[in-house]
């Protein structure tokens, strides 16, 4: 047990899907201070100057890979390349996905298509290309999903659908690859990045508090708490989980009958 902590990851290698910005880039920088050697990764190399800059001044040990998570051939490059620098892959964290939003009614079916392609395809390509290192390590992968998979959401209907089937992909995964491998998810609600702060915030820092109210724990997410659940699921101490959903979103404040009565009060 590594440090003599049940959470303790130091010396493990730790492959991290788009890591050069925003969740990705948080769960490397994390996993890189509790002294895990980190493989982050993008599509392009120019992305990764910052976060490698990063774990450099950590001390980290590290490589920097790129190539599309849909692609089979890149992610075999990327699985050489993690072999050759380290020997050895302990866990993997399938993080690279992204939402486009758009009414079902006239939204074109190849935009759907691209949709489950970078959420599903992507992270099971990652697996799979991971899988005899991490075998061999009896090692940890760890999907990102995210609440929408399990709340229907208007708009978000190819998004909701490809994430749904990320976790479904956790389960049957966790039993086909056991006991090698463990495979589970994490979940996360809204995350503020850089992304989220232009893009669902317009920069608002009001806006931004507002929402934190609407969960249970009175703030919306960082990205160091999606790093901390994927810690622990790749640390031994989540040695008797596999194919679970652990959701972290802060917790919700009401329920489908508190929304249903706050409606009949305002009509």
């Amino acid at each position: 047990m590594a440090g003599g902590t049940p959470f303790d990851i130091a010396g493990r290698v730790i492959w991290v899907t788009g890591s050069s910005r925003g969740v990705g880039r948080g769960v490397a920088e994390h996993l890189g201070a509790a002294g895990a050697s980190v493989v982050v990764h993008a599509r392009r190399q120019e992305a990764l100057e910052q976060v490698t800059a990063a774990l450099e001044a950590l001390g980290a040990p590290l490589l920097a890979v790129t190539g599309d998570v849909r692609d089979e051939a890149a992610m075999a490059e990327v699985a050489a390349a993690i072999e050759a620098r380290f020997g050895r892959l302990d866990g993997v964290i399938a993080n690279v996905g992204g939402a486009a939003f758009g009414p079902a009614a006239t939204l074109e079916l190849e935009r759907f298509r691209k949709q489950i392609d970078l959420n599903l395809t992507g992270a099971f390509a990652t697996l799979r290309a991971a899988y005899p290192l991490l075998s061999a390590a009896r090692g940890a992968a760890v999907l990102i999903s995210a609440t929408a998979a399990s709340n229907p959401t208007p708009q978000f209907a190819a998004y909701g659908a490809a994430k749904a089937a990320t976790e479904q992909l956790t389960g049957s995964l966790a039993a086909e690859w056991g006991p090698q491998v463990r495979v589970n998810c994490v979940s996360p609600g809204l995350i503020r990045t850089e992304g989220s702060l232009k893009s669902v915030f317009g920069g608002s820092e009001e806006l931004v508090a507002r929402a934190g109210r609407t969960t249970a724990v009175g703030r919306i997410g960082e990205p160091s708490d999606i790093a901390c659940a994927c810690q622990f699921l790749l640390s031994d101490g989540a040695a008797f989980i596999s194919g679970a959903v652990l959701v972290v979103d802060g917790g919700p404040v009401e329920g489908p009958t508190q929304r249903i009565l706050r409606a009949l009060e305002q009509s």
